[in-house]
């Protein structure tokens, strides 16, 4: 086993271990969402908690993206030695947040719509059509953890509450897709957060991937290069403000 992977496996397993609180915090909110599903399925019939599901279903899925940025950003500038992007690179880095987080949040959705199939009789969720949308997550929300690596601000926490009420909004969390206008609705949609969990909410009720979505994947698959390309610009950047931060705290 290499140098890196050994890197991934052990940052793994330590998941718990630095920063536990916050690595946490996602599988509790997990669990509170499970707990009232729970609930839900004692007193609503088929049809309310097929519309509950999907509501949890986006809601978690806000999540699950929004904590992977944040808790890269506590890992990035824990103890100084973990922003050595000498030996180790930044997006080698992310990896293990980005994996333990994706596991937990694909564990409970499946767990979601088992605790739902009780209620429905019917297993809806598509699991090819699961990892399929939540793969696109994790190449989506790379570009933005480089983004939010590089943010100085004192005021961080609130940054952190408004950007993620901002994609709570802007997807369809608390609002269903046809109770918008319809010009509204294709403007939201071309937001690729609002596709990735849209079809992960889709997903949930039985709509899994089909022909049909490939327009859509080809307009996501788009903006991904466009990002991409724009990353690769902006990582040689990224790690001179990590070196220049690190610094400052050095000298603090």
């Amino acid at each position: 086993m290499n140098f890196k992977a050994k890197y991934l496996w052990r940052q793994f397993l330590d998941q718990t271990g630095y920063f536990s609180k916050h690595n946490l915090t996602p599988l509790l909110i997990y669990a509170i969402g499970l707990i009232f599903l729970l609930l839900a399925v004692t007193i609503m019939g088929p049809q309310k908690i097929i519309q509950y599901l999907y509501t949890i279903v986006g809601l978690m899925a806000a999540v699950w993206l929004f904590s992977m940025v944040v808790l890269n950003r506590n890992a990035s500038f824990y103890k100084d030695s973990v922003v050595k992007v000498n030996y180790m690179p930044v997006y080698i880095r992310m990896l293990p947040t980005i994996i333990f987080q994706t596991f937990i949040f694909v564990m409970f959705t499946v767990l979601y719509s088992a605790f739902t199939a009780l209620v429905v009789d019917d297993w809806m969720i598509n699991i090819f059509s699961l990892l399929y949308y939540t793969l696109l997550g994790v190449i989506l929300i790379v570009p933005f953890i480089c983004v939010f690596l590089t943010v100085e601000t004192p005021n961080l926490n609130k940054l952190n509450v408004l950007v993620f009420v901002v994609l709570v909004l802007v997807v369809p969390v608390l609002y269903l897709p046809d109770s918008i206008p319809g010009v509204l609705e294709n403007i939201l949609s071309l937001n690729p957060f609002y596709y990735v969990i849209n079809s992960l909410q889709a997903n949930a009720v039985q709509i899994a991937w089909s022909i049909n979505r490939l327009p859509h994947d080809i307009l996501f698959f788009a903006q991904i290069i466009f990002l991409y390309l724009w990353m690769l610009e902006f990582y040689s950047k990224m790690k001179f403000t990590l070196y220049q931060f690190r610094k400052k705290r050095q000298d603090v």
